[in-house]
């Protein structure tokens, strides 16, 4: 044995061994483990139960096995499928089948696979011999590779062992063969690519090259080529699979002695998440100067000492100053609202990326000020802290609301009119009526009580139009049927019927539901007609259906709805059929249907009008 070989043989006795063993029986493989490792001191035996589990691992590389010993009878894979799919790929890992049974049909496959084939016993022999098997086996391969290392015609030159460690893609290319085709190709290029060596060698590098591959970048790489000069660009490339990948390439002339070119090389980096970040960083900047500079609202950004940095064109033109002008100055330059101790409190306070809202003003450079609304977010831009504030003018906001409290205001003692400097003489007048049908019998009795009724009705719908919204709501459930019928019970209903045909019962405010209910009962009786309906039998009626209208409640399938038999509501009337003011009666104030209205719209119901099925009009309430 030449010096070469008594190194290789040097080493491997010395060296560790690992050994993955394959059993579905756990108990057994530990058992076995611990045989061998005391058998050999210098072998480490991992366990695996489950033979696709084992594959993955010898797969993953996880652990360099020298040596797999694989019992036969196992579930889902056998011992011989193990074998087939470990020599699917690597064809020189030693195996050992290790089985209790002996089938000369199993040991001769095992054989012909190149494994070994050993039958199982009960004595510790059995495990010396299968340790000797191990060693034997590993040593043949590792001797095999050595001395396959040290034969002339197999050893890579130190350089390309330096570019197949390298870790960047390498390729040399051949300038004088037909279409510069690769000649030699590291394994970082494989990695990269997806293709391997000998589907890479003979083609030239466009391959890699697809329909999104820019011209300009491929007209540059080949200009430099012909001209022989190196040159560094960026490809939209594709992999074997189909996915692309941003490729730096980096090609460059290798020269000869006599100062000919022998090759080209290629460096190939894959610098796909740069340019996913550059793109998101462009796309992510270019919609930050969009709204930067074209947003309605007033934007600005300063320092943590008030400094300004940075105001955008809107800003400018609301407060008659030009960019340079406004960087630089403070932020209680601009806003008289702000101090600066507070305002630099407030600040140091406040949470990175969580915006705030608050409200100032601005003062314009002619000294006008307007009120505004500031929503202020602190952020890291390019490693600085700075904070962005989006300003908005509530000018008009403000206006609203003064004149919301001056409404409510004339409203408050409008309130205080109606209930006391009206209702106070009604009522005397009511009770002097009283008085004087005690003295005397007229026809004009009754048409002034009559008129003080409608005053009174008046009265009433005016209260519940100044006082809505005022009085907090009490949603509840309410059973539609027995309102109803209490509400027809306070109408004057001059001989009309009432018919209920729902069970349902709503979320509301019971007291607002039964205005609602009044008025549109109401409704129907002073602006109906004779009707033609007959009430069905099983419904629930309430006053008498000879020539008065019929008025009907009941429910659909997002709601309910009432609908009369009367004259209806032409369609051209429908759409202002809610405004206070609008009445067809002479006898009507033209606010029951605007209180309707509110009432629906207070609990957030949607309320339409059409035609009833009798002809009449039609109500319907959708309270989902």
């Amino acid at each position: 044995m030449d010096s070469s070989r008594n190194a290789s043989r040097s080493l491997s006795v010395s060296a560790s061994i690992d050994v993955l063993y394959v059993e579905d029986d756990r108990d057994f493989a530990a058992r076995a483990a611990s045989q061998l490792e005391r058998e050999r001191g210098r072998f480490t035996v991992h366990t695996e139960s489950d033979p696709r589990a084992a594959l993955d691992r010898i797969r993953s590389g996880d652990a360099a096995f020298d040596c797999i010993v694989c019992g036969y009878d196992m579930p889902d894979l056998d011992g011989l499928d193990v074998l087939s799919r470990v020599r699917d790929e690597f064809p020189e890992l030693p195996f050992i089948l290790f089985t209790e049974r002996g089938r000369e049909e199993v040991a001769g496959e095992a054989i012909s696979a190149g494994a070994e084939y050993l039958r199982k016993g009960d004595d510790a022999t059995q495990y010396r011999l299968l340790a000797a098997r191990i060693e034997n086996a590993v040593e043949r391969v590792r001797t095999t590779r050595a001395s396959r290392s040290e034969t002339l015609e197999t050893r890579l030159s130190v350089r390309e062992r330096a570019m197949d460690e390298a870790p960047v893609g390498i390729v040399l290319t051949d300038p004088h063969a037909a279409d510069n085709p690769i000649v030699y190709a590291n394994e970082q290029f494989t990695e990269l690519t997806g293709y391997g060596r000998d589907e890479a060698l003979g083609r030239n590098c466009r391959f890699l090259q697809g329909e999104a591959t820019d011209e300009a970048s491929i007209a540059e790489l080949r200009a430099a080529v012909e001209d022989r000069e190196p040159v560094t660009t960026e490809l939209l490339n594709y992999r074997k699979d189909g996915t692309e990948f941003w490729n730096r390439v980096r090609v460059a002339p290798i020269f000869d002695d006599d100062g000919g070119i022998d090759f080209f090389v290629g460096f190939q980096d894959d610098i796909t998440p740069r340019k996913t970040y550059e793109e998101l960083l462009r796309s992510n900047t270019a919609r930050l100067e969009a709204l930067f500079e074209h947003s309605p609202d007033l934007v600005v950004v300063h320092e943590d000492d008030g400094t300004i940095q940075d105001v955008n064109q809107r800003m400018c033109e609301e407060l008659g100053y030009s960019e340079s002008e406004l960087v630089g100055k403070t932020v209680w330059d601009l806003d008289p609202t702000s101090e600066r101790d507070r305002s630099e409190s407030f600040w140091a306070d406040l949470p990175a990326n969580e915006p705030q809202r608050f409200e100032g003003a601005l003062e314009r450079r002619d000294g006008t000020t307007f009120p505004t609304e500031v929503h202020l977010i602190q952020l890291n831009l390019a490693g600085e802290d700075l904070f962005v504030a989006m300003i908005r003018d509530i000018s008009e906001q403000k206006a609203r609301e003064a004149e919301l409290v001056e409404q409510n205001e004339r409203l408050d003692r409008f309130t205080s009119v109606v209930s006391h400097d009206l209702r106070n003489p009604l009522q005397v007048a009511m009770g002097r009526l009283e008085l004087l049908r005690d003295d005397c019998a007229s026809d004009h009795l009754d048409d002034i009580d009559r008129a003080l009724d409608r005053m009174d009705d008046l009265i009433s719908d005016l209260l519940v139009l100044a006082r809505d919204g005022d009085d907090a709501m009490t949603v509840e459930p309410v059973a539609l049927s027995d309102l109803a019928r209490t509400c027809w019970q306070n109408v004057v209903t001059d001989g009309a019927t009432l018919v209920v045909e729902t069970d349902t019962v709503v979320d509301a405010d019971r007291d607002q539901l039964q205005q609602l209910l009044e008025n549109l009962f109401r409704n129907a009786v002073e602006h109906g007609s004779t009707g033609s309906r007959t009430p069905s039998d099983d419904a629930v009626e309430h006053g008498s259906a000879d020539g008065g209208v019929t008025v009907t409640v009941g429910e659909t399938d997002r709601g309910f709805f009432v609908e009369d038999d009367g004259v209806g509501i032409p369609p051209e009337d429908r759409d202002t059929v809610f405004e206070a003011g609008y009445t067809t009666s002479p006898q009507g104030t033209g606010f029951g249907l605007n209180i309707v209205s509110q009432v629906a719209a207070t609990h957030g119901w949607e309320v339409t009008v059409s035609e009833g099925a009798e002809g009449g009009a039609r109500f319907e309430f959708r309270v989902d």
